[in-house]
This record gives C-alpha cells, sequence and structure tokens, in this order.
C-alpha cells in the first residue's frame, strides 16, 4: 500500500520533512557530527610515532608539534605517551594505558579530540576539531521535492535467527555484520526487497538504486526506520533518505551497499548529490 500521492498538497507532512532535513543539518555542524573530523590514522601492532612532521607513521594536523608522542599497540592494549600533557576525562596526563575496544577514553588538546575506532578488526585514531573551518560553511545539501508517494508501506520479514553478512566498506576493510530480516515492498506494480541492519540507533537499511551515481551520492544512501508493527507492516519514507558520512568528509568508514540492496529501480526521493 503506498500512502499519500504525488500531486496532493499536504503542508503538514512536507513541514516534517523540511523540520528533519533542517535537523540533519544541525546533526552535521554539531559536536557528534561529520564536519569536525580531521583525521583518520590507522594503527599498526607495535610503536607508532605521531606529530605534525612528515616523518612520523601518524601525521598530526599543523597546530600539533612536529613530534607529539607514539602510541603503542600490543593486542587489546593500546599505551600513549606524549611529550606534552594532554586532557583525558579532565585529568592532564602523559601517558596512559587503554584498553583498545574502550569507546570512554577520549583525549583533547585545545579544540581537537582524538579517541580510537574500531573497523573490521583495524583500528584507527579519529581525531576532531571544533573549530575546524568547514563547521561555518554553509552547508547546502540537495534534496527531491517532497514526494507523499514515496512514503511507502513494505512489509518486515523476520528470520529465525540473525544471518551473518560480510559487508566491505569504503576502505576495502571487511566486517560481519547481522542481518535480523527481510523488508519487502511494492513500486508500480513491481516487488523489491532489501535488508535492514539493526545498532544501538535502531532499524536502517543501506541501498543502492538506479540514481546511485547519477544524480544521488555515488556510494548509496541509508534510510533510518521506525519498528515494524506486530503484523510486520514497516514505513519506508524515502524522502528521509539521507547520504552516507564520507559524502561529507574524507575521514569517515561508510559501508558499500551489498548486491541484495541494490534496487533496480530510480528511487527519486531523499537527498541527493552534494558537497559541504
Amino acid at each position: 500500500m503506498i500512502f499519500g500521492c504525488s500531486t496532493q498538497h499536504d503542508p503538514t507532512y512536507e513541514h516534517e520533512i523540511e523540520n528533519f532535513r533542517d535537523k540533519r543539518v544541525a546533526f552535521l555542524k554539531s559536536e557528534k557530527g561529520y564536519l569536525n573530523l580531521v583525521g583518520l590514522f590507522w594503527l599498526k601492532e607495535g610503536e607508532n610515532s605521531f606529530g605534525s612532521g612528515v616523518d612520523n607513521d601518524l601525521q598530526f594536523p599543523a597546530e600539533f608539534p612536529k613530534t607529539f608522542g607514539s602510541v603503542f599497540r600490543s593486542g587489546k592494549k593500546v599505551t600513549f605517551n606524549y611529550i606534552e600533557p594532554v586532557d583525558l576525562k579532565g585529568d592532564a596526563v602523559s601517558s596512559a594505558t587503554i584498553d583498545i575496544d574502550d569507546r570512554s577514553k577520549v583525549f583533547s588538546r585545545g579544540s581537537f579530540q582524538w579517541f580510537i575506532l574500531e573497523s573490521g578488526g583495524n583500528y584507527a585514531i579519529r581525531m576532531r576539531n571544533f573549530n575546524n573551518p568547514l563547521i561555518d560553511k554553509t552547508l547546502n545539501l540537495k534534496f527531491y521535492k517532497v514526494a507523499a508517494d514515496w512514503r511507502i508501506s513494505g512489509h518486515y520479514t523476520a528470520y529465525d535467527s540473525l544471518q551473518s553478512r560480510i559487508i566491505t566498506n569504503i576502505r576495502d576493510i571487511q566486517y560481519e555484520q547481522k542481518a535480523p530480516g527481510m523488508i519487502t515492498f511494492e513500486r508500480n506494480g513491481m516487488s523489491y526487497s532489501f535488508e535492514p541492519r539493526r545498532n544501538s540507533e535502531g532499524l536502517s537499511v543501506i541501498f543502492m538504486d538506479h540514481t546511485t551515481g547519477n544524480e544521488t551520492f555515488p556510494g548509496g544512501r541509508f534510510l533510518l526506520l521506525d519498528e515494524p508493527d506486530n503484523n510486520g507492516n514497516i514505513i519506508l519514507d524515502f524522502n528521509k533518505a539521507l547520504n552516507f558520512p564520507c559524502a561529507y568528509n574524507a575521514y569517515t568508514t561508510c559501508p558499500v551497499p551489498p548486491e541484495s540492496n541494490r534496487l533496480a529501480l530510480a528511487v527519486l526521493a531523499g537527498e541527493k548529490a552534494s558537497s559541504p
């Protein structure tokens, strides 16, 4: 069943979508957004020197000393040593050993903040600069005109158990992802399907379609989903389809939608290709 009609003017619904898109811009510019990212430094086992100098294993931004310290990775432990104190959860430290999977350990110096990121068993230092000039630039995101007939009712069928899938990201790193079920929907009399994923933020689906690489971002898009009802009915509002983080910033790791999530139709709704 399709909700709405492309010729129907619904000011309330249009306001909902515009508000959703405004919140998207606000998020991108927020502390947890992607516009403040200024570094992604992959760690090797053993010692990794860092600083702004070109001779370091990890070259930090120019605001850092040429030689700033090193991080030693040994299995699940990483030890940071700095030539000058940095902040760690309110304490000034010159060294610290942390569990590599502990996301609560965040270092900071001035407007910079950095922490450990994991992707497919690979680990990196991800760095933010809350004074990154990119944040203050006008962010002109491009969207298709709101069309109520792209708010579609689909059907969710849960698998008996989570199904493992191997996903590749844009850096050719493979990692395992769990698929909880399958979503099917109809468009213009044709049936389509894709697999959602579930994480701490809820249910979502990554996909490509016939607009990918033309009118929309080459890497694909994603759609946040509300939970299905008790009968498996689920709303797919493609007017809320958004670009992956790598559309806005190169220091990100975005998934590549698998073949099963490449729709054989043009989804003329949601965010278009754009740049910050």
